[in-house]
């Protein structure tokens, strides 16, 4: 068991602190943190919520059978439990609750008056179904998926259903460029289902992030564009690389939303760096060096920088955004860093940048 387990479950911790424990056990912890923790949630005492996604991930499918047997009564979650419990049950690999995540999946509309608690339930049952099989379940997906087409506003993780059963059709019924295009927030579910058609998503995502019609979703779904990425083998320093193709063969001034966009998917990448991935087969995340070289230039020159363009190239806004974008390469350098000393700790094998 790990000691960040026994201080879980002896010490009074700061938030902040817990939080960081909880990460590590989640990353490195097994069956005995799983089994140390489960009183947690399965005890007589009200469920402490937060130490879910540890105890899951330690414990595997008998934790989560467990969960299931405790929290789910008559095919649906019990009143109070948590969301993330259907995320649990798919991650797991719980064929026998495939219905049930399916149901929320597309149970509510989004609304405003809804209590937070509603809006979590689709997307976490989207994130556990796409660990399960779709076998006899297209044609009662096409049959939620298709109303959502035409439409801006929609339950906004539904699309993504549409990458799962692997049809591309639907999913380019999504992309098409015209009024009928899905609102910032609803695009979320469009960019999951373009990640799960895999290698062949990858243009598609790659045209989608140079149409000025949606310069801003990045912002507004930086999760789902960077789950879309890496299952689509489209890096961002692949889009790093793209954005100096455009600087140098279009003149004048450019547009400013070119830069927000790598700006918001290298801040998203170091936040992202140490959380466990949702998806089990989510593919590792690009290397920390190659993503500073394609940021600061492969020297680290002062006119290599990304940073270094937007100043010049953006007008009486390009400095602020030049200084953000050159704000990104210390965090980035501190998990190089960081990296190697763990890679030198563990010693041979142990890992690197």
């Amino acid at each position: 068991m790990l000691h960040s387990t026994r201080r879980l479950l002896t010490e009074d911790l700061h938030p902040v602190e817990r939080s960081a424990l909880i990460g590590i056990v989640a990353t490195r912890g097994g069956p005995a943190d799983a089994e140390a923790l489960s009183p947690r949630l399965l005890g007589d005492a009200a469920p402490q919520w937060d130490v879910l996604d540890a105890v899951v991930r330690c414990g595997g499918r008998v934790m989560a059978e467990r969960l299931h047997a405790r929290f789910v009564a008559d095919g649906r979650l019990i009143k109070d439990a948590d969301p993330q419990l259907l995320w649990a049950f798919g991650w797991a690999g719980l064929e026998h609750a495939r219905s049930m995540l399916f149901h929320y999946a597309r149970e509510r509309e989004w609304d405003h008056e809804a209590p937070e608690r509603d809006w979590e339930m689709a997307p976490a049952a989207i994130d556990g179904l796409v660990h399960l099989s779709p076998a006899g379940l297209e044609d009662e997906v096409r049959a939620a998926v298709e109303p959502c087409v035409g439409r801006s506003v929609f339950p906004e993780h539904l699309p993504a259903l549409a990458g799962w059963i692997g049809d591309v059709d639907l999913v380019d019924r999504f992309l098409v460029r015209d009024h009928t295009s899905p609102s910032t927030d609803c695009m979320g579910g469009v960019l999951l289902a373009v990640g799960l058609l895999g290698p062949a998503g990858r243009r598609r995502l790659h045209e989608l992030f140079w149409t000025d019609q949606y310069p801003m979703i990045w912002n507004d779904a930086p999760r789902e564009t960077g789950v879309a990425l890496r299952m689509t083998g489209l890096g961002v320093a692949d889009l790093i690389a793209e954005l100096r193709s455009r600087i140098a063969t279009v003149e004048g001034m450019l547009p400013f939303w070119w830069f927000v966009i790598v700006r918001c998917m290298v801040a998203h990448e170091i936040a992202a760096r140490d959380a466990p991935p949702r998806w089990r087969f989510l593919p590792a995340p690009e290397s920390l060096l190659d993503l500073h070289r394609a940021l600061a230039g492969p020297n680290g020159a002062w006119d290599e920088g990304i940073n270094h363009h937007a100043f010049h190239r953006l007008g009486p806004d390009g400095e602020w955004l030049a200084g953000e974008l050159h704000d990104l390469e210390r965090p980035l350098e501190q998990l190089i860093r960081r990296d190697a000393l763990i890679a030198e700790l563990c010693g041979p094998g142990g890992g690197g940048v």
